[in-house]
């Protein structure tokens, strides 16, 4: 349930992956289901929009939510829309979201709204929903002298040396269901569960050979049908010459069971959420074990380890055991630079020692020198008491996203045409200069009849001029300086360390030397010159005023007309 906020798409695993996961998603949905059995499904595409549930899913035996709508937040009531927006929001960051709604059809009934993204496995959000208690009124409540029907959990029956039933009380007969004509004379072995069968006759066989108590948790079928967790302690009283028997005591431990069914498939359903997660996830002791680690992680680092390699100690899934990793840390961070490696390192050890998280960006160097970006957000693992026992940590691959903020970060700082700082970023160079260092000055260019050269030979030509000005500037400083394009064919050299003027003026000398000559273009050759101001900051004093103080020196050079520096000195020039 959304709005269409696009989720940027993964790229697609192999085809092996692909089933292993689509096994893992059909799991993780079915454990949900199986615990709201009131529960329906729908599924959207990444821009939010409500699509067909995919066959790959293997959802053909649940409930599909009648879809007439186009997104999915318009289901609900107008007053939790933000809500479900919000929620999409956080899928977006935790490949998982969980909220509360109302829809449109029943305004008075709210609903568990859960958000499950598949898009590495099946291309969509899968969404499944179930009413709640909360806000529903319709129910009576019982009245209170109304009498509860207690069923009992404890009972017990006698059996025969073979297993079949000699008696038994009648909280046994009400815990299982069953009259006494359906419990005396029969075996107890045929109501066990097929599954407990040979876990019972082992009991039981050890029972009758050593004469010791034993006991069995099995499951017990009864008169209903349904079946009963029960833990059977055995008694041997077979050598009791008046009473030969097995005393059976039978204690009720569904509840136990349930709960304990009820963690592990919730156990089940979190290992295969994280499994689905498009971020790579690590988990750490605090001796920099790996202790846990998700297939997607492998795939954002490139590591050589597959998958059944690096989980070769793994139980399998459905005994609700965790995963074992055999993989080590040196083997999943042996692609980062030397430089990020200790970046890492140093990021983990914080979080370790003074429970800070922190985020991180390194740098991957893959075969064929092809490089990643990679964002690791690591945070500490804490128990109650704040002593840290390891880090948790989110990786993701940002190579894309950061192409785009160096991009970007280029186009703002750098002149398109000549590789140049542009005025801004040349400006707060040199702010940012005068604020560090009083040995800083200035040099103003300005090109001579550029004006001509365009109306002349074309802009194309003009621009031309305009890069191999900027290549001899560039050959012509020193290499601390900074070279700016303040616009058109106005240029600002920033001199840094400069001691005094007869430096700042054998820089400018430099310069205007590197401005004369021939300047070879396709339509033709043209004579270059340009006038050249220069300030130096011998007192305080701010960017735009040095800069204003070698402008009027510039201008004074081009009154000239014989391109020579000239120098600002306070409120006069000084031609050198």
């Amino acid at each position: 349930m959304s709005t269409q906020t696009e989720l940027a798409p993964e790229s697609a695993p192999d085809s092996a992956e692909t089933a292993r996961r689509a096994k893992s998603a059909r799991r993780a949905a079915t454990a949900l289901l199986r615990e709201h059995a009131d529960a329906m499904i729908f599924a959207q595409s990444t821009d939010g929009l409500v699509i067909p549930v995919p066959e790959s899913l293997g959802m053909e035996n649940f409930k599909v939510l009648a879809t007439d709508w186009r997104t999915g937040s318009d289901l609900c009531v107008a007053e939790d829309r933000m809500t479900i927006v919000n929620a999409w929001m956080q899928l977006k960051r935790e490949g998982v979201a969980e909220a509360r709604a109302r829809m449109r059809t029943d305004p008075a009934q709210w609903w568990v709204v859960r958000m499950l993204d598949l898009r590495n496995t099946h291309g969509v959000v899968l969404t499944i929903l179930w009413p709640t208690s909360e806000g529903r009124q319709d129910a009576e409540p019982a009245p209170a002298d109304t009498p509860a029907a207690v069923t009992p959990r404890f009972g017990t029956r006698k059996q025969d040396e073979e297993g079949n039933v000699i008696e038994c009380d009648e909280a046994y007969l009400q815990m299982f269901g069953y009259s006494i004509e359906e419990v005396v004379g029969q075996p107890t072995f045929e109501r066990v569960h097929a599954e407990d069968q040979a876990r019972l006759i082992e009991s039981w066989i050890a029972m009758i050979a050593t004469g010791r108590v034993q006991m069995s948790r099995v499951r017990m079928r009864r008169g209903d049908g349904s079946w009963l967790w029960v833990d059977a302690t055995y008694h041997n009283f077979l050598h009791d010459e008046e009473h030969a028997h097995v005393l059976a005591e039978c204690i009720d431990v569904s509840a136990e069971m349930s709960a304990q069914e009820a963690l592990q498939e919730r156990e089940e359903l979190l290992r295969h959420l994280l499994e689905e997660m498009p971020d790579g996830l690590l988990q750490l002791d605090s001796e920099r074990n790996v202790v846990y680690h998700n297939a997607r992680l492998l795939e954002i680092l490139h590591t050589q380890l597959t998958c059944a390699e690096a989980t070769a100690d793994t139980p399998d899934a459905a005994d609700g055991k965790a995963a074992v990793a055999t993989v080590e840390l040196h083997e999943l961070t042996q692609i980062l630079t030397d430089e990020d490696l200790e970046a890492f390192e140093a990021v983990v050890e914080r979080a370790l020692s003074t429970g800070v998280g922190e985020d991180v960006e390194v740098e991957a160097l893959l075969p064929f020198d092809e490089r990643r970006h990679i964002l690791v957000k690591v945070r500490p693992l804490a128990r109650d008491s704040g002593a840290v026992v390891g880090v948790i940590a989110s990786v993701q691959d940002v190579t894309d996203s950061a192409r785009v903020r160096r991009e970007l970060e280029q186009r703002a700082t750098f002149d398109a045409l000549t590789g140049a700082h542009n005025r801004s970023s040349i400006i707060a160079a040199l702010a940012a200069e005068l604020e560090t260092s009083a040995d800083t000055g200035v040099v103003y260019v300005d090109l001579d009849r550029f004006k001509s050269i365009n109306d002349t030979f074309g802009h194309p030509a003009g621009d031309e001029v305009l890069v191999q000005v900027a290549e001899r500037l560039k050959a012509a400083m020193r290499s601390s300086d900074a070279l700016g394009r303040l616009g058109g064919d106005e240029f600002l050299i920033v001199l840094r360390g400069v001691r005094g003027r007869a430096v700042a003026m054998e820089a400018a000398k430099r310069i205007s030397h590197a401005l004369r000559g021939t300047c070879e273009l396709p339509a033709g050759s043209i004579e270059l010159c340009a006038s050249v101001g220069v300030a130096v900051a011998e007192r305080a004093v701010g960017a735009e005023e040095l800069i204003e103080q070698a402008d009027t020196a510039m201008y004074r050079s081009k009154q000239q007309r014989l391109g020579i520096p000239v120098l600002a000195v306070g409120d006069e020039l000084a031609i050198r």
